[in-house]
């Protein structure tokens, strides 16, 4: 359960349990002191990453304990919970302890999200408008290609069919960002009336729409 060194005093647990100290004088006279090894919770199991305004949720099967974070103001960590929150871009450490005092940690890094997205979020049926993001590196996606397309890696957008599809930025860490989208219908064919043929010079023809 317990070692120790017989000139130091230095108490080593090996296990969990209670073991007596025993303190011995050259006379022969002894002293005693119970010691008590608590145990130490299990490692700590979930993702090592989260996006700022996102979460993950971390866990440990060692029942009784509470979570904490080194740095809450980069991110938070409910304390029954385990749910790490993403607050600012930064690295943290995520502690698991029992109520004896014995804890095992978790990195976590906190990555930023992209630029916010840039350009006209509005087109029509069979036309195009370009989105941007100076954040480099990412993917765009659409998330209805039957309204709206969007190059991967241009961010041209093509009007399919009137709707209000969300276009996404996605970079490398998993982080992004969204904007919503408007795709306009073309105005109804309408049927022409009167014009036909006219003299290079003289008056033009009349027409009309019905």
């Amino acid at each position: 359960v317990a070692s120790i060194g017989s000139g130091t005093g230095v108490v080593s647990g090996n296990a969990a349990g209670t073991v007596m100290i025993t303190y011995t004088m050259p006379g022969g006279c002894t002293s005693l002191w119970p010691f008590t090894v608590n145990p130490m919770p299990v490692a700590i199991t979930g993702a090592g990453a989260v996006c700022v305004g996102s979460s993950i949720t971390l866990a440990n099967t060692s029942t009784g304990g509470t979570w904490s974070s080194s740095n809450p103001a980069l991110g938070s960590v409910g304390s029954a919970s385990g749910v790490v929150s993403g607050v600012s871009a930064g690295g943290i450490t995520i502690s698991y302890t029992l109520p004896g005092g014995c804890y095992v940690t978790h990195a976590v890094t906190v990555n930023p999200l992209p630029a916010a997205i840039m350009g006209l979020p509005v087109v029509c049926v069979n036309a195009t408008t370009t989105l941007t993001n100076a954040t480099s590196g990412g993917v765009w996606s659409s998330s209805d290609v039957s309204l709206a397309t969007i190059g991967s890696s241009t961010g041209i957008v093509t009007g399919v069919s009137a709707g209000y599809p969300t276009f996404t930025y996605t970079i490398p860490t998993g982080c992004y960002v969204t904007i919503a989208a408007t795709v306009n219908p073309l105005p109804p064919n309408q049927p022409v009336t009167g014009g036909g043929a006219y003299c290079s010079g003289a008056a033009g023809s009349t027409v009309g729409l019905n």
